[in-house]
């Protein structure tokens, strides 16, 4: 008899698996997070998203010693409402009892444990899934979907748009605009200077102050110069021993980079700069936090189950390849069971929530970056 080798008991022995779930989708929430770091996120309330915004009515001149106020000089600023309607995002999935009874006896050792709780593990991703879309629709959502439902109104949309936007006409008041710079289209290479002109725009119009770039990953590999030193073709980055995240020390030197791989340095006029998967190709904005609010409505007493903030756990279950893929929308999030059918668990989960930029001529937009 020959001797044996794995190859003879192969079949025999069960199949086990890491502990980690490595997950290879990107949701990541970048904009979300920074209107949350901001507390821009906050409960709305009624029918749809308003706000009372004010422009300019009021006037002032110089007039004769003794002259008595003329029919013509009473004047006072216009208070107008800012009104959108709420969008609505959801996922929905189904699975059944006896395929999480499977997936729970077959654990602990041999396989993941996010599998072993496949209900949280479903619910996990699906809200992932819901923040990746409000995030793109915060970026460049139009309003309508192909399909007629309301969605997000984007900043792209909303800083570039010469229209309308939350019912006001900027033709009718002109202070509702921010300041775009574009070039009819032709890409051009991006100069410290553009950024000035939107920089020097939003000055003109709000003397509010900006406080953060969101820009392509192309605009930001192309042109990392201007954002990583302290002038223009010098590169002054800070540099670090870089380092796995996981306690196991590579040497040699590294920008430094944040738990999404964004550069810590990357900034412009001492304003943070940070790369969005989502961003359009090509441009760059000037935005201003404290002018951006996202507003949802709060689940109530007829909700099965709330979960607030439930996408910061992401990162900390250790089943992610040891880096947070996404971000916190600081939103709750409705998680409610339907109607069961045979022995299969519907879940629907939804957030009802607007973007509203309130005040428009605080924003800048530069369009038409070559990126090659």
């Amino acid at each position: 008899m020959a001797g044996e080798s794995l190859t003879t008991i192969f079949n025999a022995l069960p199949q086990l698996f890491d502990d980690d779930l490595i997950r290879q989708w990107n949701r990541t929430t970048v904009l979300l997070g920074e209107i949350q770091a901001s507390a821009g996120v906050s409960e709305g309330k009624g029918k749809n998203v308003a706000f009372d915004v004010e422009f300019t009515g009021a006037t002032a001149s110089t007039v004769a010693e003794g002259a008595d106020v003329a029919t013509t000089e009473y004047a006072q600023d216009l208070d107008i409402p800012a009104i959108t309607s709420w969008a609505t995002y959801r996922s929905s999935f189904q699975v059944t009892e006896q395929e999480l009874d499977a997936a729970f006896s077959s654990g602990p050792a041999g396989m993941p444990a996010a599998l072993r709780d496949l209900f949280a593990s479903r619910i996990l991703s699906s809200g992932a899934s819901i923040a990746s879309q409000i995030e793109n629709d915060s970026l460049i959502g139009t309003g309508v979907d192909n399909s007629g439902n309301p969605t997000i109104v984007g900043i792209y949309n909303a800083i570039a748009a010469s229209g309308s936007y939350l019912g006001i006409n900027p033709l009718t008041y002109t202070e509702w605009v921010s300041t775009v710079i574009s070039n009819g289209g032709v890409s051009r290479a991006l100069t410290p200077d553009l950024i000035e002109q939107v920089d020097s725009g939003i000055f003109t119009a709000s003397s509010q102050p900006w406080d953060l770039v969101m820009t392509s990953p192309g605009v930001a590999r192309k042109y990392n110069q201007f954002f990583t030193s302290g002038s223009a073709g010098t590169n002054s980055v800070p540099l670090v021993r870089m380092n796995d995240m996981a306690g196991r020390p590579v040497y040699g030197l590294s920008p430094v980079n944040d738990g999404q791989m964004q550069y810590d340095t990357m900034f412009f006029k001492g304003r943070k700069v940070l790369r969005n998967r989502l961003n359009p190709v090509g441009e760059l904005a000037l935005l201003n936090t404290n002018f951006m609010k996202m507003k949802y409505l709060p689940a109530r007493a007829s909700v099965q189950r709330d979960i607030k903030n439930f996408l910061q756990t992401l990162g900390a279950q250790g089943s992610s390849g040891g880096m947070a893929p996404i971000q916190a929308t600081g939103m709750q999030m409705r998680v409610a069971e339907l109607a069961k059918t045979g022995d299969s668990l519907k879940v629907t989960m939804r957030i009802t929530c607007q973007l509203a930029l309130t005040r428009r001529n605080a924003f800048g937009l530069l369009t038409n970056i070559s990126e090659t």
